[in-house]
């Protein structure tokens, strides 16, 4: 999984702009802010795919290709204006190594009912095996 370092769009004597996402449908856009050594995430989507832009701080991203059965745990450190896509059946954890502010932009809603019908947490990823039908 690579790790995209944002850059400005456009820049002059007024200040700066930043394309982050083109030609995607966003259903979901959210401010995280998360205390230092705190872990969120934990889970993985079946359908939603994930936008992890760092604003402020530093963090940890931790992935697993679970459509893969030989991947291999990935950690990614995310600094100040790089972003992560995170696609569906990857789990993450996203873990702060400073106090950190990010943008998550993703493409399901998390106020409808299908939100958590998507979500499936994972407690344990080092003894978690998918089950597929």
């Amino acid at each position: 999984m690579d790790k995209i370092k944002l850059k400005p769009a456009f820049t002059d004597e007024r200040g700066s702009i930043w394309d982050i996402v083109s030609d995607e449908t966003i259903h979901h856009s959210g401010y995280l802010i998360s205390k230092k050594d705190s872990i969120r995430g934990k889970h993985f989507h079946k359908e939603q795919k994930q936008y992890t832009i760092l604003l402020h701080g530093k963090m940890r991203i931790i992935l697993k290709n679970l459509l893969d059965p030989n991947a291999k745990l990935e950690k990614i450190e995310l600094d100040e204006m790089e972003m992560i896509l995170i696609p569906s059946f990857h789990y993450h954890s996203l873990e702060a190594i400073t106090d950190c502010e990010c943008l998550i932009l993703t493409s399901k809603s998390r106020t409808s009912e299908g939100y958590e019908e998507d979500t499936i947490r994972v407690d344990d990823i080092d003894s978690f095996t998918l089950e597929t039908n």
